[in-house]
């Protein structure tokens, strides 16, 4: 959380004379007294002085200071602020930490409201004593989305959109004539139109834009306090916000809305109806119901990652596939791929929007944050749904206890980071069956304990020879590549394996039982160093 310094000069105005010598609106993340030269620790810092010996040390050192004293009538030319004539430095500090907590609390409440499905009428309800004027936030078909419950605005217009709950034809019309759409959809950062044109106030427009259009547009009509630099701060604080839920939303060109995240959080977790039900939900929705489809799972994230960071980045690289906030959970529902041949992971360049596949912008940015994806099986049926959330909820499971073993294991992955509920099936399989662990109990796994034990006595490496000739097939010139070896020597070496322990690599469905058992075997090595 971070404070303009427009904000602090305006809520500073009630403790004495105001002067402000820094022309740059500069951001602070909090405030201390000046006690020397040691109490200097951050430049994102906003140090209290009393007297110009002090205020002069900070600024020589880099820093910044508000300069209070109540005796003085000159400002400080060193300090960003000089408060004069007025209340001393005690009085302003506590000012001053009560202005950082409110806003801080401010931010935070809104931050919270986004990770745990608030939604924006909620969002305004509580930013109406900081953004003091009537508020209005509408979606791409100007549909009244939420508004300022508690500051009435008189403006014709205003009232015939809270009214109806939607702008009406002849205001549209309106707009067209004055050209406003167009702004709206190209120009970046505010809009302050001060002509009274359509609104008896100066209006400040914020809209969030796709590809081609807007998506969310907020108007503010200064119907109570004009739009002076303070108020554009904290509305910028809340457009933030705001551009998250657009994020989200209403990815690239195709805008959707909460009724899908309420239909999505139904269709993975039950709620949905049956089959037929779920077709004429998601048609309503404008989601495909049939099509190449799979689930990504991105679970718990404890308390070191933003919630509503991580969510915002997820949407944003994922769309316009949709993405949806379960519980402590995010998930993606992805439809985005085009090739027939796409199999376990994207195919690079099958991405509609002409991106990197979906696995590899998801890989990446678990990488970023250090955390692990799930996905489900392809499926083509949108009802299949629940079944992939399943699978990806458990891959991502299975991913958690494997991450951090990952340099012990025998079996590659293609990504580092999502896990594959077909590349995970096996380990799934062993998780089910509990303590007993029947799937270890195989004449191939018995047959690879013994090669693991005679390889640790003799420093000889059997294991991962076999391994590396079953899973090539058998391809000597593959094998004698990856091990750095003759081929001759891979022929002469397999020979010696199958007669020391009675294993005819020849026979297709022995291959099949020492590559499963190989599997098995990390699995369980993986899960027994999670339980301990």
């Amino acid at each position: 959380m971070s404070l303009t310094l427009n904000i602090i000069e305006h809520e500073l105005r009630s403790l004495g004379m105001i002067v402000r010598t820094e022309e740059n609106n500069l951001e602070f993340e909090d405030f201390r007294i000046y006690l020397g030269p040691d109490s200097l620790k951050n430049q994102d810092m906003l140090y209290l002085t009393s007297d110009r010996a002090s205020t002069a040390q900070v600024r020589e050192s880099g820093y910044y200071a508000l300069y209070v004293n109540p005796k003085d009538e000159k400002p400080d030319e060193n300090a960003v602020i000089s408060v004069l004539e007025g209340s001393d430095a005690l009085v302003t500090f506590n000012a001053l930490l009560e202005v950082f907590f409110q806003y801080g609390s401010w931010e935070r409440d809104m931050d919270t409201l986004f990770s745990t499905g608030g939604d924006l009428q909620d969002l305004l309800d509580i930013s109406t004593s900081f953004l003091k004027n009537n508020v209005v936030i509408l979606d791409p078909a100007l549909k009244l989305l939420a508004y300022t419950k508690d500051v009435p605005c008189d403006d014709r217009i205003t009232e015939e959109l809270i009214s109806h709950g939607y702008h009406t034809d002849e205001n549209i019309r309106k707009f067209k004539l004055h050209k406003r759409f167009k702004p709206w959809s190209e120009d970046d950062g505010f809009i302050i139109n001060d002509t009274y044109e359509i609104c008896k106030y100066v209006t400040v427009v914020r809209s969030f834009k796709t590809s081609d259009s807007f998506s969310l547009i907020i108007v503010m009509m200064c119907n109570v306090s004009e739009p002076k630099g303070y108020l554009l701060d904290a509305y910028e604080m809340f457009a933030e916000r705001v551009g998250r839920y657009a994020m989200r939303e209403y990815p690239d060109d195709k805008p959707s809305g909460t009724a899908i995240d309420t239909f999505l959080r139904d269709l993975f977790v039950g709620g949905a109806g049956d089959r037929e039900a779920v077709r004429e939900r998601a048609n309503t929705m404008g989601l495909p119901q049939d099509a190449r489809f799979c689930l990504f799972y991105i679970g718990s994230y404890g308390d070191n990652v933003p919630p509503h960071r991580l969510l915002a980045d997820v949407s944003r690289i994922a769309a316009p596939a949709k993405t949806v906030s379960i519980g402590d959970s995010i998930v993606v529902l992805c439809f985005n791929c085009q090739s027939d041949r796409c199999a376990l992971h994207c195919e690079t360049g099958s991405c509609p929007l002409g991106h990197r596949s979906m696995s590899a912008r998801l890989n990446d940015l678990m990488q970023k944050y250090d955390l692990v994806c799930g996905r489900s099986s392809k499926f083509k049926q949108i009802e299949a749904a629940r079944d992939a959330y399943n699978q990806a909820r458990e891959a991502h499971d299975i991913g958690v206890q494997k991450v951090g073993q990952r340099e012990n294991l025998d079996l590659p992955h293609d990504w580092s980071r999502i896990f594959s509920f077909d590349r995970c099936c096996v380990d799934y399989l062993v998780k089910q069956c509990g303590e007993s662990n029947l799937a270890t109990h195989t004449y191939a796994s018995f047959v690879l304990d013994h090669i693991a034990e005679r390889d640790t006595t003799a420093r000889t490496d059997n294991y991962e020879f076999l391994y590396e000739y079953l899973i090539n097939e058998r391809r000597t010139s593959v094998v004698a590549e990856k091990l750095h070896m003759h081929r001759n020597n891979v022929k002469y070496r397999i020979d010696r394996i199958e007669s020391q322990y009675g294993i005819d690599t020849e026979d297709p469905s022995m291959r099949f039982d020492f590559l499963l058992a190989y599997r098995v075997r990390e699995s369980a090595i993986v899960q027994n160093a999670q339980k301990n």
